[in-house]
This record gives structure tokens, C-alpha cells and sequence, in this order.
């Protein structure tokens, strides 16, 4: 997925001049609940201001009026200009690991040195859970397997033999047991006949259990 897919575009995105007064930022941060801003310069992504380095230069100050410090201080100085980005062609993978060592609940988008949008954590974990099959009631199993290729042509071909719908597949190494896993969520009228079709042509099944989405909550169990 090309992560333009889910990107709030720049039209309905909140942001701020770098001419922007602190008082400015703050009052725009405060009224939209957000904790960050992105700070723009003629459509040019510069950098985000942030309530806490805000109120973190006040109080390491000397300036005695908070309201003076506000109206007087640009945002220009004091910008975080080290922020994680996204490019509009980046896919959901890419951005998955740039939000690994982002602090930021959202990433700049940028087309070369445009600003075009945001995307957020919240947006590209539910684009991963709905790419996992996992935002409907199904079934996940965990199998392990050696040769990946054959065996997932295999898995799916047995899965389809027994009228499943494979509705996403991920694949991880086992650190403590030194084996690759694959975990499927499959969609199923018949759970127990498609796990004893997988067990008896010689897989074995690590994990099979019911998996759905709280709606109330958002979570997975």
C-alpha cells in the first residue's frame, strides 16, 4: 500500500508558520488538543513545535511574563527540525519503521521538499491490522515451516481445499526456538476439519484460536 492511500492531505492538516508567534502555536495547540504541529514556510515542511519545548524554554528562561515570552518568541527559533518523514511513495512497511523511532504520533509527508499531508500511528496500525485480516472475526494458527516458499503454497492450497479464505499472512523468526513461523488468519465455516487437514499432511500447529476486534475498545484478543 502506497501510503498516499492514507494520508490526511495538507488542506485538512493544522499548521503553523515558522513567523508564527509562540502564542500563536500554543493557542492552536491547545484549542485542537494536539501536542505537535507541524511548522510550514511557504509550503515547506520545516520542522514541528511542540507544547513541552514551549513550556520547557519558558521555565528555563529569565523572561519573568509568560504572555510577553509568548507574544514576543517565534516559532522560527524554536523548531525541532530532527523529525522523522515520509515520502508520498513510500509503502506501508517503510513507514511502519520510521515510526519506530519517531516520537511523534504523526509523520510529515513530503513530495522533494513539499509538505502534502500527514499520516498517522493510529492510521497505519489500523491499515496493518486490515491488511492482517484482523478487523473481522476469523481464526489465526501459527505454523512453523522450513522451506517458506513451498510450504505456504502448500498451506494455502490445503486452506482452499477446505473452502478457507486466507485474509492475511505474516511471517516471523522465533528468537528463543531459532524456527520461522507463519501465522495466518483465515476465514472459515469448518476450524477444526482445516486444522486437522494441516496437521495431517505434516504441519504442525502451533497456535489456533478465535481472533476479533473489541469495537468498543479497538483491541485485539
Amino acid at each position: 500500500m502506497i501510503i498516499q492511500a492514507l494520508m490526511t492531505p495538507r488542506s485538512e492538516v493544522c499548521w503553523v508558520s515558522s513567523t508564527d508567534t509562540l502564542a500563536k502555536a500554543l493557542c492552536d495547540l491547545e484549542t485542537y488538543g494536539f501536542t505537535t504541529l507541524p511548522v510550514l514556510d511557504e509550503g515547506r515542511f520545516m520542522g514541528v513545535i511542540t507544547r513541552r519545548i514551549i513550556f520547557e524554554t519558558f521555565f528555563k528562561g529569565d523572561e519573568p511574563d509568560r504572555q510577553e515570552f509568548l507574544t514576543e518568541n517565534l516559532v522560527k527559533d524554536h523548531i525541532i527540525t530532527e523529525v522523522q518523514v515520509a515520502r508520498s511513495t513510500d509503502f506501508l512497511d517503510e513507514v511502519l519503521f520510521q515510526f519506530l523511532e519517531s516520537r511523534y504520533d504523526f509523520l510529515p509527508v513530503l513530495s522533494g521538499d513539499r509538505f502534502t499531508g500527514i499520516v498517522t500511528r493510529n492510521s497505519v496500525l489500523n491499515a496493518f491490522i486490515k491488511g492482517a485480516g484482523l478487523e473481522t472475526p476469523s481464526h489465526r494458527i501459527a505454523v512453523p515451516v522450513n522451506d517458506f516458499r513451498k510450504d505456504l503454497a502448500k498451506l494455502a492450497t490445503l486452506i482452499s481445499d477446505q473452502d478457507g479464505d486466507i485474509l492475511g499472512i505474516v511471517s516471523f523468526d522465533s528468537k528463543a526456538t531459532d524456527l520461522k513461523f507463519v501465522e495466518i488468519t483465515v476465514s472459515t465455516q469448518n476450524f477444526e476439519s482445516l486444522v486437522e487437514a494441516l496437521t495431517g499432511n505434516g504441519f504442525s500447529v502451533r497456535e489456533s484460536r478465535m481472533a476479533k476486534r473489541q469495537a468498543s475498545q479497538g483491541l485485539l484478543v
